[in-house]
């Protein structure tokens, strides 16, 4: 059986563009406000890991270019719905963002 070449490959300006994508991408946490352009670059991010999936491309060549694990694709795309949760995390209830500052305010004792 042989492989279609097209659909698995990333081109160079592709992965450039991903590995960008994702420098932004893992800063956010669920206190970074939902408003901020670095939560929309990472919504984009999972998006386009998607789309790259749906073409054929696998897991574990974005992981590769990217230069992280697969299991940390197969995690972003759980938590942004795009698959189901590991076994070992179907059970726990994703927190998504926090509403409150992630500062204590000063002490005015």
């Amino acid at each position: 059986m042989t492989r279609d070449p097209h659909t698995s490959t990333i081109t160079p300006e592709v992965a450039d563009e991903l590995r960008a994508m994702h420098a932004i991408a893992r800063t956010v946490n669920g206190n970074t406000p939902l408003d901020d352009p670095k939560r929309q670059t990472s919504i984009e991010f999972t998006a386009a890991l998607q789309s790259l999936i749906e073409q054929g491309v696998t897991v574990y060549r974005l992981a590769k270019v990217l230069g992280v694990g697969h299991q940390a694709v197969y995690g972003r795309l759980a938590r942004h719905g795009y698959r189901a949760p590991s076994p070992s995390l179907a059970d726990r209830q994703y927190r998504g963002t926090t509403t409150h500052s992630p500062r204590k305010p000063p002490n005015t004792a």
